[in-house]
This record gives structure tokens, C-alpha cells and sequence, in this order.
């Protein structure tokens, strides 16, 4: 059983951001951080609850979850 997921956005940036050379989906900020946006597998124990948090790869893997990601790309706007 799988489920098929789409998702479109943007992050906001601060001015001097630039695209690592020769790395698909890692931006430099001015401050010399490097960041890249990821899809996550959030859980939570119930639909009420509030404590949801992102799980680790191997916390999903754990619980037969598994993210596949088949397509991600980002550019620099």
C-alpha cells in the first residue's frame, strides 16, 4: 500500500542566497549556512494529540513507513 503525494511551494530567502555549485537542492546562505528543503514524515500519536514531530528515517523505517522521493527539485528565483 502506498500513498502518492505532490507538493509545490517556496521558501523565502534572504537576498545573496546562491545554488551550491554542482549540488542538486542546496542553497548557501549569506551567513555561510547551507540549507535544503526536504519532504518529512510527521507523526502524531492521535488525531487529537499534539504531539506531533517529524520522525528520523529510521523511526518511519521502524514502522514499515519509507519515504521514496522519485522527483525533487528546486531553483534558485
Amino acid at each position: 500500500m502506498h500513498i502518492d503525494f505532490e507538493i509545490h511551494g517556496h521558501v523565502e530567502v534572504p537576498d545573496g542566497t546562491c545554488l551550491v555549485p554542482g549540488m542538486s537542492n542546496l542553497f548557501e546562505l549569506p551567513s555561510g549556512a547551507i540549507i535544503s528543503v526536504h519532504p518529512v514524515i510527521e507523526m502524531a500519536t492521535s488525531l487529537i494529540a499534539d504531539d506531533h514531530r517529524d520522525l528520523t528515517y529510521a523511526e518511519a523505517a521502524a514502522l514499515g513507513v519509507q519515504l521514496d522521493l522519485y522527483d525533487r527539485s528546486s531553483f534558485l528565483d
